[in-house]
């Protein structure tokens, strides 16, 4: 059974934490990690201040991240180079419509953040201006418009750019959704999301081919549909996802397991990791759940996330 680790963008902001993560996931037989290198449409990865490295540079537009402050970094290549060194494959994980977010309600300090640049993208429900940074009960913060073309357009040339100058395994997808169907002008609107998905399997593949295209989507498809507009049954039945992660973070490791079933029937044919969640303390519970992903049919498990603080956790998920 595959085992994978969710690596949020906050673990990889040094090359010491980045070495400490490949030597967490090697040393416990975990062989792949998915981290998240473009969190509020900025980047984690790309030249470091005043240099080039291998990763190269460009980004489209979208600016270096305002919590990499270590200007000698660039973190996917540095991730890719040391998990590559022991056997650790890197899949770059990359939010798709969800752009930014602030606590205090701020927007992005870069003025070449597509939030400034292109605020005829965002997502205006009701005609707001746009989705409040703080996020809300039904929403996380700022949005993009599924529909607007030109946005759909800049997304994958992000995404086209890094599996092109990176050696990465793969290329996660996250919120490749609705925040909600409410913010959607119609529930034809699913079509949007669909097209970028559709489009992202051509475009991905001829820019690095054998790449891993995965994505983390609500486990219940009938609720993925219903409520965020994500039809990931169909995007797997066309061929357009490699792996699955459906997000199965429950504490009831019955309801753990109802999820994964049912999403696996949903999607019989495609690989699929189950989404596990690390709440603090529970060790017996994460050995529990990847069990249950396992005798669900997932032909892997995937833990949110990785925190070098809770090593208890990954020992037992890792033994499970």
């Amino acid at each position: 059974m595959d085992k994978a680790l969710w690596v949020v963008r906050d673990r990889i902001t040094s090359h010491a934490a980045i070495d400490d993560l490949m030597a967490d996931a090697t040393t416990r037989g975990i062989h792949d990690v998915v981290v998240q290198v473009r969190g509020r449409a900025d980047a984690y990865y790309g030249p470091p201040a005043g240099g080039v490295t291998a990763g190269g540079g460009g980004r489209h537009g979208e600016p270096r991240a305002e919590g990499l402050t270590d200007t000698r970094i660039d973190p996917l290549d540095h991730a890719v180079r040391a998990g590559a060194a022991v056997g650790v494959r890197v899949h770059a994980w990359c939010n798709v419509f969800f752009v930014w977010s602030s606590a205090d309600g701020a927007l992005p300090r870069a003025r070449d953040h597509l939030v400034h640049r292109h605020p005829e993208w965002l997502l205006r429900p009701g005609g707001a201006r746009h989705l409040d940074p703080a996020g809300g009960s039904d929403f996380e913060g700022v949005y993009v418009d599924p529909r607007n073309a030109a946005a759909r357009e800049h997304t994958l040339a992000v995404f086209s750019e890094i599996v092109s100058r990176y050696r990465v395994e793969g290329l996660h997808y996250d919120y490749l959704r609705y925040p909600q169907a409410t913010y959607a002008a119609s529930p034809d609107d699913h079509a949007a999301v669909s097209a970028l998905v559709a489009e992202g399997a051509k475009r991905l593949r001829a820019a690095r081919p054998g790449l891993v295209i995965s994505a983390a989507v609500f486990p219940d498809p009938d609720v993925a549909r219903e409520r965020v507009l994500q039809r990931w049954p169909e995007w797997a039945a066309a061929g357009w996802i490699d792996l699955l992660c459906p997000m199965a973070y429950r504490h009831d490791t019955t309801e753990v397991a109802r999820l994964l079933g049912k999403a696996r029937a949903a999607a019989p044919a495609t690989r699929m990791w189950g989404g596990l969640m690390g709440y603090p303390g529970e060790r017996t519970l994460v050995r529990d759940q990847a069990r249950a992903a396992r005798d669900a049919g997932c032909e892997g498990a995937i833990l949110f996330a990785y925190d070098p603080a809770r090593r208890d956790l990954l020992d037992a998920f890792a033994a499970a």
